[in-house]
């Protein structure tokens, strides 16, 4: 990546994280290794449904465009960037396997991660059946 994306993503995610409230914040960082095992099992999930996985490569590319220079239309050539996915076999049961270690993981992580946003109030904690926690722990 290069120097002046990295220093424009770095600013995007600073001012985004000045929008979400406190109680955003708090549970944001209370579960934020479950939500990473969980988006994980997500894609492990899908690539399961689909038969394949899917690669994605990043690209860079030169484009006319119109600009402005003093004022006046002008052409002129940006950077664009292009995203292109091409699918990839899988190993059925190698990804049924990690599948299944990651919800293992989701489950030991679980109890943890409630009680560390328990104190945040953000989402519904007063019915703390398994279903409400699996559903107030979904990113």
């Amino acid at each position: 990546m290069r120097r002046s994306h990295a220093v424009l993503s770095l600013l995007a995610i600073t001012l985004l994280a000045g929008c979400l409230s406190p109680q955003a914040r708090c549970f944001a960082g209370a579960t934020s290794e479950y939500r990473a095992v969980w988006r994980a099992a997500r894609t492990v999930e899908a690539d399961l449904a689909r038969g394949f996985a899917l690669h994605r490569l990043e690209s860079e590319t030169l484009a006319l465009s119109t600009c402005r220079v003093a004022g006046a239309p002008e052409t002129c050539l940006v950077e664009r960037r292009l995203w292109s996915e091409t699918p990839v076999a899988i190993d059925v049961v190698a990804h049924q396997a990690k599948l299944a270690e990651l919800e293992a993981r989701l489950a030991q992580l679980r109890p943890a991660a409630m009680a560390a946003a328990a104190p945040c109030e953000y989402g519904d904690w007063a019915t703390p059946t398994d279903d409400a926690a699996e559903a107030s722990l979904q990113p």
